[in-house]
């Protein structure tokens, strides 16, 4: 006899023979378990039970249907009474379960509706306790702002012995500043010659004089009348005595444009486009960045190839 049933409604398995309710679907067992002791056939299962006592004429006289006709009429309606009982005892079983159930549920609200009560109760001393400290932190900064201000009275007598002292200071030293300046101005930058030779070329001799080939804008800004893809030994180069200063020079004149670099030349009186072009494009070939009119004094940019 095996201790293990399947329920009828989800065909949960391995049910344990003693539960009364189904763990996955919580139905009723015992219904089911009282439904499966009835007899399949009742007009088989009642044939045992004791006649009712006829006259014997009667008896002699039906016939083998009629008297199975009889046993199962008789004993249909204690059937149907019977598993009527058994409906209404498992829709009460299932009552039950569900008050039950409901009853733990009440209780464990009771239980939240206590705990949310004691933190609100928690948070209403703190909120009550909040405005008292921050009287306390608006004291103690007022405190502090007084401080401040008496600290700043008793130096006041300080800051302004200070400050002639300093305003001398910087005078002296802008009068000695626009003395330098104007001294390098007037002098302006030292420059030194250079005789180029067939062979060389303006990324050469700039390579050989400031010890990198990109610094070649900076020979093209103070040699603007030389041809930059012509070089000859007919041609005398001036370049900087402080060769440290060529990278700074060559941050000012040039610049960035479509991904490409280019030198920011200042047009001369007799300049044309066409003249420009023949001295510092390769191949001759337009290489200016704006194609617009002209004018001695603007500043045009130039692509370097």
């Amino acid at each position: 006899m095996s201790f293990e049933i399947t329920c009828p409604v989800c065909h949960f398995e391995h049910i344990p023979r003693d539960r009364d309710f189904c763990p996955q679907c919580d139905s009723d067992l015992v219904c089911f378990r009282l439904l499966d002791a009835l007899p399949d056939l009742p007009g088989e299962s009642l044939i045992d039970l004791p006649k009712d006592t006829q006259p014997a004429g009667q008896e002699e006289s039906w016939s083998d249907t009629d008297k199975l006709h009889k046993s199962k009429v008789s004993g249909f309606p204690v059937v149907l009474v019977v598993i009527i009982l058994l409906t209404i005892a498992c829709l009460l079983g299932y009552i039950a379960h569900r008050f039950s159930s409901s009853r733990s549920i009440v209780q464990k609200l009771n239980t939240d509706m206590i705990r949310v009560q004691a933190i609100l109760s928690k948070d209403q001393k703190k909120i009550s306790k909040t405005p008292e400290a921050g009287t306390r932190q608006m004291d103690d900064l007022e405190k502090r702002v007084k401080e401040l201000v008496e600290m700043t009275k008793n130096n006041k007598t300080r800051l302004a012995r200070i400050m002639p002292e300093k305003e001398t200071v910087s005078k002296v030293s802008e009068e000695k500043t626009g003395t330098s300046e104007t001294i390098s101005k007037t002098r302006g930058p030292c420059f030194d010659t250079y005789r180029a030779t067939d062979k060389d070329t303006l990324w050469k001799i700039a390579r050989n004089l400031y010890g990198s080939g990109i610094f070649y804008p900076v020979l093209m800004e103070h040699n603007p009348d030389i041809s930059v893809y012509s070089i000859s030994s007919k041609d005398t180069l001036r370049y900087l005595c402080d060769k440290t200063k060529a990278a700074d020079v060559y941050k000012v004149i040039t610049g960035t444009k479509q991904k490409r670099r280019y030198w920011n030349y200042t047009v001369r009186s007799g300049d044309t486009r066409k003249t420009i072009i023949d001295r510092y494009c390769l191949n001759k070939k337009d290489c200016l960045i704006e194609d617009k009119p002209l004018e001695a004094g603007m500043t045009i940019g130039v692509f370097l190839e």
